[in-house]
C-alpha cells in the first residue's frame, strides 16, 4: 500500500537518479512528485528500484495519453456525444467536470441500444447550443441541462414541433432550456414559466408534474390531470398566475391559500413552510390553511412556528430513551389535534410553550449522534486585508442543538429525536473574521439519503447569495443533492 509522502526541502539534497527521473517526470519539484505519487498509487520516496522508476514512467505516460484522448474529445463535442452514447468511454475516465456530468447523465439514462441512438440523434440536433449540453443551471442545486434535455427525450412521442426548426430567442441558458420546453410541448403558449424546472427535477413527484406540463400545453385545464389533492375551478385560474420562481407545490399551495382568501403576506409566510414539501395528511393541512387564510391578523413571522408545531404535536412520535441507547416509540402528543374551535391566541399561547419545552432536551442523553459519510468543510476567502472563514460543521448533540436554536431563534432543537435515530443530520453554517469574531449564519438539515432539504438563519430566514454559494460549494464537493424545495 502506498505510503503517504514525507516532503523534502528543495534545498534538500536528492539522489541524481531521482532528480533525473523527476525532471524526465516533467514536475517543478519533489512536493509535486511526491504528491503524484500518492494520487496514483506510488510510494512518496526517494528510494526505488529500476523497476519502480520505469513502472512510474509508464503510468505516467498513460495518463498523458488519456489528458490527450480526453482533449481530442472536449474538442469534438459531436465526436465526444457518440462516444459517451456508444459507451466508448465513461465518467470515471473524464476529468473535466462539466464533461464529466454530462456522461454521468447519459449513463444514467434508459440502457437500450434504441433509445441511446435516438437521444444522440437530440443532442447533435442541438450542438449549436452547447451550454445547453455541457453547462449545469446557475440556480441552487448545479442541475446539468443534459439531465432535462433526456427527460424531454423520454417523451418524444409528444413532441408538437420538429426540434430542428428550433431557434432561441435568448442567449441566457436557463430561458433557452425553457424556451425549448414550450417549443416542443406547449401549444397555445398557456404553460407557466415556473413549470419549465419541473423538467429538470428527479424526485418522484416531479413525473406526475412533467405530465402536467404536456398536459396544460395542449390546452387542457389542470382540474381534469391526476393531482394530489383537489383542485377546484378558482385553484386552477390562479395556478397559472403563480410566480415565476415558485415550485410547482408552493404554486399549488399558493393557488389554494388565494381561493381561500387568504393575504399576500400570510401566503408569501405559509409557501415557505414544510407543507410546500408535500401533500401528506391533506386533509388536516387544509383546515390549517383555512384558520390562517379567516383570520387576516394573524402575524405571518408566527406561521411558520406554527405550523411547526402543529406537525410536532400531530404527527412526529414521542421517542423516550427507557435505557442507555433503547429508545421506545410513543404516540406523538396530541395525534387528535384538530382546528375545530381554535383562537389565534391559545394557538400562540400553545406554540411559545412549546419553544421553552424545547429547551428541557438539554437534559437528555448527551450522547454524540452519528456521523454520516460527508463531511463538513472550511472554505476561506478574502475580504480586502481579512481572511473570512466559513465554516459548515456538524451538531452532534442535543445541546448543541439548543444553543443553535437559542443564537438563531428558531425550533432546530426539536430535531435532536430524527438525528438520534438517523433520519437526518444538522449542519451548522458559521463564519470567523481573522478568527476572532464568529457568527451562526445558516442551519441545514440533510437527510439520510444525501439531500439538503432545508436552511434556515436567524428568525427562519432564507439564505442570502453569498451563504448559498458556500452551501452549495459545499455540497458539490460532498456529492450531496438540494432539494428543489429550497
Amino acid at each position: 500500500m502506498a505510503r503517504r509522502p514525507e516532503y523534502i526541502r528543495e534545498n534538500d539534497p536528492l539522489p541524481t537518479k531521482m532528480e533525473r527521473h523527476i525532471d524526465r517526470l516533467g514536475f517543478e519539484n519533489s512536493e509535486h512528485y511526491f504528491d503524484w505519487c500518492w494520487e496514483n498509487g506510488f510510494d512518496g520516496t526517494i528510494e526505488k528500484s529500476k523497476t519502480d522508476l520505469q513502472d512510474e514512467l509508464e503510468a505516467f505516460a498513460t495518463s498523458l495519453e488519456k489528458k490527450a484522448k480526453q482533449h481530442r474529445l472536449h474538442k469534438n463535442p459531436k465526436a465526444f456525444l457518440k462516444a459517451a452514447c456508444s459507451g466508448k468511454i465513461t465518467s470515471d475516465e473524464i476529468d473535466r467536470p462539466n464533461f464529466k456530468r454530462a456522461v454521468r447523465e447519459i449513463e444514467a439514462s434508459n440502457e437500450s441500444e434504441a433509445i441511446r441512438e435516438s437521444l444522440l440523434a437530440m443532442l447533435l440536433a442541438l450542438l449549436k447550443e452547447k451550454d445547453l449540453l455541457f453547462e449545469t443551471t446557475t440556480a441552487r442545486g448545479e442541475t446539468p441541462y443534459i439531465r432535462g434535455l433526456i427527460k424531454i427525450h423520454d417523451r418524444k412521442t409528444l413532441w408538437l414541433r420538429p426540434l430542428e426548426k428550433w431557434k432561441p430567442k435568448s442567449n441566457n441558458s436557463l430561458k433557452k432550456f425553457g424556451e425549448l420546453t414550450h417549443y416542443l410541448f406547449d401549444q397555445y403558449g398557456d404553460v407557466p414559466v415556473f413549470m419549465e424546472a419541473v423538467w429538470l427535477r428527479t424526485d418522484r413527484p416531479s413525473w406526475r408534474y412533467r405530465d402536467w406540463f404536456v398536459h396544460l400545453g395542449r390546452g387542457y385545464n389542470l382540474r381534469t390531470a391526476k393531482s394530489p389533492i383537489p383542485i377546484t375551478k378558482k385553484m386552477a385560474h390562479h395556478f397559472q398566475q403563480a410566480p415565476h420562481d415558485y415550485t410547482v407545490e408552493q404554486a399549488i399551495r399558493w393557488a389554494q391559500l388565494k381561493a381561500l382568501g387568504a393575504s399576500e403576506n400570510a401566503i408569501n409566510a405559509c409557501v415557505a413552510t414544510r407543507i410546500c414539501r408535500s401533500f401528506e395528511n391533506e386533509d388536516f393541512w387544509f383546515t390549517v390553511l383555512r384558520f390562517i387564510a379567516r383570520n387576516p391578523m394573524l402575524d405571518p413571522r408566527q406561521i411558520g412556528p406554527l405550523i411547526d408545531y402543529l406537525h410536532n404535536q400531530k404527527f412526529v412520535p414521542v421517542e423516550m430513551e427507557v435505557a442507555l441507547g433503547e429508545w421506545r416509540q410513543l404516540p406523538p402528543p396530541q395525534p387528535g389535534l384538530s382546528m375545530s374551535g381554535r383562537t389565534v391566541i391559545t394557538l400562540m399561547r400553545q406554540v411559545a410553550a412549546w419553544h421553552d419545552d424545547l429547551g428541557r432536551i438539554q437534559n437528555l442523553s448527551n450522547a454524540a449522534y452519528a456521523a454520516p459519510a460527508f463531511k463538513g468543510t472550511v472554505i476561506k476567502k478574502r475580504n480586502g486585508s481579512q481572511t473570512i472563514r466559513w465554516i459548515i460543521r456538524q451538531l452532534r448533540s442535543a445541546g448543541e442543538l439548543q444553543k443553535e436554536s437559542e443564537e438563531l431563534n428558531h425550533c432546530v432543537a426539536s430535531y435532536h429525536w430524527s438525528c438520534m435515530k438517523g433520519q437526518c443530520t444538522i449542519w451548522s453554517l458559521s463564519f470567523t473574521i481573522d478568527g476572532h469574531t464568529h457568527e451562526r449564519r445558516q442551519t441545514i438539515e440533510v437527510s439520510k439519503d444525501g439531500t439538503i432539504v432545508q436552511c434556515r438563519g436567524l428568525a427562519n430566514r432564507d439564505p442570502n447569495t453569498e451563504e448559498w454559494s458556500i452551501i452549495t460549494a459545499w455540497a458539490d464537493q460532498s456529492n450531496l443533492d438540494v432539494s428543489t424545495y429550497l
